[in-house]
C-alpha cells in the first residue's frame, strides 16, 4: 500500500476567543496558498489516492478539500481515529488501515499524532520525522496486514520515499 500521510496546512494560532470550539479553527489564507501549490506539485508527481481519511476539523478538513480541488483526489471520508491523541490515533489508524484493500490511501490529520505514527511506521520508538505543517509523507507498506492490532511494529513496517514540505516547494517554483 502506498500511503500519503498529510499534515493539515497552516491553521489560525489557538484562540479561545475566536474559536471557542478548537475543531473550528480554519486555515490562513497563507497556509492555503502555499499547499494549493503543493498540491499542485502532488498531482504532477503521482496518481491520486483511492481513498482520502480525514479529520472532520476545519483545518484538516480544508486541506483535504484543497488536495480534492487542486490535486484531484478523491472527496476525503470523515476518520475520527485522526482526531485522536497521539497514542490512541496511531493504534487505531494502524488498526483500521491493516483492514483496507486499497492500493493508495492518503490520510489528514494532525500533530502530534502524525509524526509518531510515521516515526512508528519506520521502526522508530522516538520522534524519526517531524511533520511540519502542510508537509506530505509518502510511504510504502509493503504488507498493511502486519499493522494489525495496533501494536507497535518491532522494526519497520513502513519504508518512506518522500517527504515533501510547503516551504521548500514554494522555493523550488519560485526558481522556475
Amino acid at each position: 500500500m502506498l500511503l500519503f500521510v498529510i499534515r493539515h496546512a497552516k491553521a489560525f494560532d489557538r484562540d479561545p476567543q475566536e474559536w471557542p470550539d478548537d475543531s473550528m479553527r480554519p486555515l490562513t489564507k497563507g497556509g492555503i496558498g502555499k499547499f494549493e501549490r503543493l498540491a499542485e506539485r502532488i498531482r504532477e508527481i503521482h496518481e491520486p489516492p483511492e481513498l482520502v481519511l480525514a479529520s472532520g476539523f476545519e483545518r484538516a478538513w480544508q486541506t483535504a478539500r484543497i488536495l480534492n480541488k487542486v490535486a484531484r483526489w478523491p472527496d476525503p471520508v470523515r476518520c475520527d481515529a485522526l482526531e485522536c491523541d497521539h497514542g490512541d490515533g496511531v493504534r487505531a489508524m494502524r488498526t483500521l488501515l491493516s483492514q483496507r484493500s486499497e492500493v493508495a490511501i492518503a490520510i489528514v490529520g494532525h500533530e502530534p499524532m502524525l509524526s509518531a505514527f510515521v516515526s512508528d511506521l519506520l521502526g522508530s520508538a522516538g520522534s524519526a520525522v517531524v511533520m511540519n505543517k502542510g508537509a506530505v509523507a509518502i510511504l510504502e507498506v509493503p504488507d498493511p496486514k502486519q499493522l494489525a492490532g495496533g501494536e507497535t511494529f518491532p522494526g519497520s513496517a513502513a519504508s518512506l520515499i518522500a517527504l515533501l514540505d510547503p516551504k521548500w516547494v514554494a522555493e523550488v517554483s519560485k526558481k522556475r
